[in-house]
């Protein structure tokens, strides 16, 4: 007599189970998305800066550093919460997510210590909005963009 419960754990138990499986559990454990996008830091090009370690960035990022070695204004753009490339720039390049993001954000804004990076809706808006403001940061699917320079990211 086959139980229910019983065909269950022989499916699982099958090789034939595990050999579907576990490249997807492997996958999830891993991180590893379809969606996963080139990105590139990107400033404008009146920034005289070519590369920034992880550090760095975290501070400009969460608004703790804001200005640039020659005391220029740093102005922070980036896109919105729910967008997959900033999910992807705070998991990949910040090491946080963007919850927690929004949450430093918030503290230095309602403290009276800095402001809100500006949130723009679209890559093609970030880009324009980098071009046209001296001194800005923020990041892109592409690194072939005029007027614009690409920042390489250092370990810490």
């Amino acid at each position: 007599m086959k139980k229910p419960a019983l065909r269950w754990l022989r499916t699982v138990l099958s090789p034939t189970f595990w050999g579907r499986a576990l490249p997807l559990f492997v996958s999830l454990l891993s991180g590893t998305h379809g969606y996963a996008q080139e990105l590139n830091v990107m400033v404008n090009e009146s920034v005289m800066i070519n590369e920034l370690n992880r550090s760095e960035l975290r501070q400009i990022f969460t608004g703790h550093r804001q200005y640039w070695s020659d005391g220029s204004k740093i102005t922070v753009f980036v896109l919105n919460d729910n967008h997959e490339l900033h999910k992807q720039f705070c998991r990949d390049v910040l090491q946080m997510f963007p919850y927690q993001l929004s949450r430093l954000w918030d503290q230095i804004t309602y403290s009276g210590q800095g402001v809100t990076p500006i949130r723009v809706d679209s890559n093609q808006a970030l880009a324009e909005a980098l071009i046209n403001t001296e001194g800005a940061i923020g990041y892109l699917q592409s690194a072939e963009t005029p007027r614009l320079r690409r920042v390489e990211v250092g370990e810490l």
